[in-house]
């Protein structure tokens, strides 16, 4: 065993004794010195327009200090400068510790170059680097890197000439960018390096720069402009939402495609420091400065860090300095107090480069709510998180900063139950910041109201009872869209809410985007009692049901897009109840009647007086019923008023009604030994065995003949009639692309071919107007005299017949030169145009004007039109957005936003706020909900897309408008043909499910 070393023991015993009394800062520390390049540092910050907000404040400093702001060569940053993307990529990549590497890229770059070709410094030269880095650490693409590599800067002129050449020969992709709510310019078309960053860019760069591990928790969901986020972008913007480093904007918008500020870009990095701190061999330490030791030749400052470490950082004056940052800017280490507390910045030479004052001596930083204010006194109370209060004198110099509304503000200005930042020296504080709605610790608690009044909400979540003070700046808000806002008399009990809740406060508190605490019901309205408070409705499964209403709470009623009384509502509307506890809170209703081709199955008769009490009706190959029939019934039997005993079982009807699942309230029955007829196409056919197939079709809807996109087959059923060149068939003839007529019938689970007219030369003319003269077998329309003979038809409210029209009807018809073959009378329906385009001006109840607009063709999708559309509007205008229906007073509130409008040509119908619908998917409603042989358009290749598997409909957030262009509540039926408007956020073939933002039924 080796033996201790006596003399060696006694020694530190020795030294251990003498420690004891020797002054801590005398202790062994570690040693830092201080770097030369101090007074080039103080110089970067002096560039800066310092911004109000402190975090940013701090974050252009600490940037611009570390020289990462260098390479932008401006002599002077103001805060809301827009940042090109090269310039924003080399602050990231500066940030990054990635300065070298990129000044290596340039010189290379130029050195490649021959004479006379040289680069600008530093905007072609050193930039060219940073690009070349950016494509190497794959933080842009290969495309993005090739175009920014082949481009010299344009001039401001330049670049507008090529923005317009390009607009004028991509008007597809730039009406895309548009319509999609984004910026566009020459950039949509190539990466132009030099054109402005914008904040999702921004945030994928630093994502992939600093290998920040990416959140798929889609934090980006709960802001209300989250469709404008390009998918590509959407993984890193919520990695920085999930770490803090990247808020909306003070009015509660992400704004995800607008251009990035130096402000906003500083405060990204900003907060993450420990990623900066990390890529640049930087150390930080957060140390309180004990004692200062003042020499001839130098300054010796001696620090404890938090691990009770001795600090001994040594400067020599004019020679060797560190910058210290504080709250007023930047200055040197003499600025330095004892007691000062301090973040010490450290590079791998052991040299201290940088100080941060977290706090002054004496200073105190608290953050908590504010629980009392006098303003005569000038005087604060703050309650922290533990329930510690503190009383504070505020200093009549002090600043107090509002980061919600981004300024600065009085002391009369805040309210009680804010949260804030307070700065306190003693019992004086000398900086106040209030902190914004989204700061991380605001508990947001969702629940239904239990009981709400002037000073209190009681909550119920999840069956535990939760109390919050209410306050004058509690914000009461829609959807959490902070733009949206409320009153405290919007909230009610049975509601279901967010709240944001801080030291006991309600910070806000929001409707949720699930504000029902129980489901929908709907059905067909049977009875609704104002003084009994109960409404009645025969439901889904053709079962009468009743449900309660409040008096107290008041009840929404909404008729056909418009807010409108209790009242008003009708037997046989199809109605949709909304709850809140227990009760019906809102009601949406529609009155649209739809009529039905159906076949009689059964009829239940009245024992004694046999007439018919119920009907079962086959629609569609299913049978429904029974539905009841009412006394009041019209029924019209071969065009003359009828009655109920002349109902047969086997008749075939087209009946009118509100349908809803297994309950119907019938108005209007209609007997016939007609056919229905269900279209009329001009077309090229072909008959191969049972089969005849149309191509170059065109299809006679709203009064006129528009031609369709695709091919159609039809199945000849045994009784369908040919008739070519004039000669009625005895069986299906031989066609070889004949110039056709079709008329087709609804024979209830499809479309059947019903009579066909072929020509094997020549091709069928179309006209309309008024008839002018009927004799002898021939009429006049506009100006030509036609034969009506056996084979011409006519087609009256939706009937065939072979009666000739009158004069002075106004009909479509349809000629082979000689013969009038069929005709359809005129309807009198005016087609609604549907628009999307951005509000330029607005006059209240007025007009509305719209810019950069598209209009729908069902044919060839969105079509861009630069021309200004003014259309009139006044209080029957419906302004309806994503969560309901609004008034029309809130339209001025569209102002620079890009809208639906619904119009016939003058008269804004209806103006939708909703997201951006660029992809077209059209398609059947099937039995089970899904989207039948759906397509897709393609606005860059104007082509439709066939999708080879049925898509599922989730209709959930979309509007639903009809085919007259009303809003409506009622979804697409069975058999439906749909136009589904796709934001590009939510288009996903392979998901199986296609999320809409606007549904379009029978357009």
């Amino acid at each position: 065993m080796r033996r201790k070393n006596p003399f060696l023991s006694l020694l530190i015993i020795l030294v251990f004794a003498l420690s004891l009394f020797t002054p801590a800062w005398a202790q062994q520390a570690i040693e830092y010195t201080t770097v030369a390049d101090y007074s080039k540092m103080i110089k970067n910050t002096e560039i800066l327009q310092l911004p109000q907000n402190p975090v940013s404040k701090k974050g252009l400093l600490f940037l611009a200090a570390l020289g990462f702001l260098n390479s932008t060569n401006k002599e002077n940053i103001k805060p809301s400068d827009i940042l090109t993307k090269e310039e924003a990529l080399s602050i990231i990549l500066n940030s990054a510790g990635k300065q070298q590497d990129a000044f290596l890229r340039a010189e290379k770059l130029e050195s490649k170059r021959v004479s006379g070709t040289k680069l600008v410094v530093p905007y072609n030269y050193l930039y060219l680097g940073y690009i070349q880095l950016a494509y190497d650490l794959k933080v842009i693409s290969k495309k993005e890197y090739q175009d920014a590599m082949s481009q010299v800067r344009p001039s401001q002129k330049d670049h507008e000439k090529m923005t317009d050449d390009l607009i004028k020969k991509n008007n597809e992709i730039v009406s895309r960018a548009i319509y999609e709510g984004r910026p566009y310019s020459y950039d949509d078309l190539i990466f132009v390096r030099s054109a402005p960053a914008t904040r999702q860019e921004v945030a994928r760069w630093v994502v992939l720069t600093f290998k920040i591990p990416q959140s798929y928790e889609n934090l980006a969901k709960t802001y209300p402009d989250y469709d404008k986020i390009d998918s590509k972008f959407l993984s890193s913007i919520n990695t920085l939402l999930k770490n803090g480093s990247l808020i909306g904007r003070t009015d509660g918008y992400l704004h995800p495609d607008d251009y990035i500020t130096y402000e906003e870009l500083s405060f990204i990095l900003y907060n993450l420091k420990d990623y900066i701190v990390k890529a640049n061999n930087l150390k930080e330490m957060s140390a309180e400065l004990k004692n200062i030791q003042r020499y001839s030749d130098k300054t010796v400052y001696n620090f404890e860090d938090d691990n009770g470490n001795d600090i001994e950082i040594t400067t020599i004056p004019g020679k060797q300095d560190f910058v210290v940052l504080t709250d007023s800017g930047a200055g040197l280490s003499s600025s330095l107090q004892q007691g000062d507390y301090i973040d010490l910045y450290v590079n791998d030479k052991g040299q201290v480069v940088l100080g941060e004052v977290l706090s002054k001596a004496g200073t105190v930083t608290l953050k908590g709510v504010i629980t009392k204010i006098d303003v005569k006194k000038n005087t604060i109370q703050i309650k922290m998180p533990d329930g510690k209060a503190y009383d504070l004198l505020v200093n009549p110099k002090a600043i107090i900063y509002d980061t919600r509304a981004s300024k600065a503000i009085n002391l009369s200005d805040l309210s009680v139950g804010n949260i804030a930042v307070v700065v306190a020296k003693k019992n004086r504080a000398d900086n106040i910041e209030v902190l914004s709605y989204q700061d991380q610790d605001i508990s947001r608690i969702e629940g239904v109201i239990s009981q709400i009044s002037n000073d209190r909400i009681v909550i119920n979540s999840n069956g535990k009872l939760m109390s919050f003070l209410l306050s004058p700046d509690t914000a009461y808000i829609d959807k959490g869209d902070f733009t949206r806002g409320l009153t405290k008399n919007d909230f009610y009990q049975g509601m279901k809410v967010l709240v944001g809740e801080y030291g006991g406060f309600a910070q806000y508190i929001s409707t949720t985007y699930d504000e029902r605490a129980e489901d929908i019901v709907g059905g067909i309205l049977y009875e609704i009692d104002t003084n009994l408070s109960y409404i009645e409705i025969y439901n889904q499964d053709g079962v009468r049901k009743s449900y309660r209403f409040s008096k107290k709470m008041g009840l929404k009623v909404i008729k056909d897009g418009k807010t409108t009384s209790p009242d008003s509502l009708s037997k046989g509307d199809i109605v949709y109840l909304y709850f809140n506890g227990d009760f019906v809170r809102s009601i949406t209703a529609s009155s649209n009647l739809q009529p039905k081709i159906a076949k009689i199955e059964n009829i239940q008769r009245n024992p004694i007086t046999k007439m018919p009490e119920k009907i079962y009706l086959n629609i569609n190959g299913k049978v429904y019923g029974p539905y009841e029939l009412s006394s009041d019934v019209e029924v019209v039997k071969s065009n003359s008023k009828g009655s109920l005993k002349d109902l047969v079982q086997g008749q075939y009807v087209k009946v009118t009604g509100s349908f809803f699942g297994a309950s119907a309230n019938i108005k209007k029955i209609e007997i016939s030994t007609n056919d229905y007829v269900k279209n009329i196409y001009i077309a090229k056919a072909t008959t191969i065995g049972n089969i005849l197939y149309l191509s170059d079709i065109s299809i006679l809807r709203n009064n006129q003949f528009e031609r369709l996109y695709d091919y159609k087959t039809f199945k000849i059923p045994s009784d369908a009639l040919f008739i070519v060149d004039g000669i009625k068939q005895k069986s299906t003839p031989i066609l070889q692309n004949f110039s056709v007529v079709v008329i087709t019938k609804d024979r209830f689970s499809q479309e059947t071919v019903a009579t066909v007219f072929a020509l094997s030369k020549g091709w069928f003319s179309q006209l309309q107007g008024e008839v002018t003269n009927v004799k002898s077998g021939t009429i006049t329309l506009s100006g030509e005299q036609l034969n009506f003979n056996q084979n011409s038809y006519i087609v009256e409210n939706g009937l065939l017949s072979n009666t000739a029209p009158k004069v002075g009807d106004e009909i479509i018809a349809v000629s082979d030169g000689k013969n009038l073959v069929v005709a359809k009378y005129k309807e009198a329906v005016s087609k609604p145009i549907i628009v999307r385009g951005e509000v330029s001006e607005i006059s209240e109840l007025e007009y509305i004007k719209l810019k950069n607009f598209v209009y729908l063709d069902k044919q060839n999708g969105w079509q861009f039109v630069s021309t200004p559309l003014v259309l009139s509007y006044d209080t029957q205008t419906v302004y309806c957005d994503v969560y309901g229906i609004n008034n029309p007073k809130d339209i001025l509130g569209l102002i620079n936003k890009s809208v639906y409008v619904i119009h016939d040509g003058k008269y804004a119908k209806s103006i939708i706020d909703a997201s951006f619908g660029g992809y077209i998917v059209i398609g059947t409603i099937g039995k089970n909900g899904q989207v039948l042989n759906p397509q897709y358009h393609d606005m860059v290749t104007k082509t439709w897309n066939k999708i080879n598997t049925s898509l599922v409909l989730d209709p959930a957030n979309a509007i639903l408008i009809n085919s007259s262009g009303d809003i409506t509540s009622q979804p697409p039926q069975y058999g439906d043909e749909v136009i589904l408007l796709v934001p590009q956020t939510s288009f996903n073939i392979s998901k199986g499910v296609v999320e809409p933002s606007i549904v379009i039924i029978n357009y």
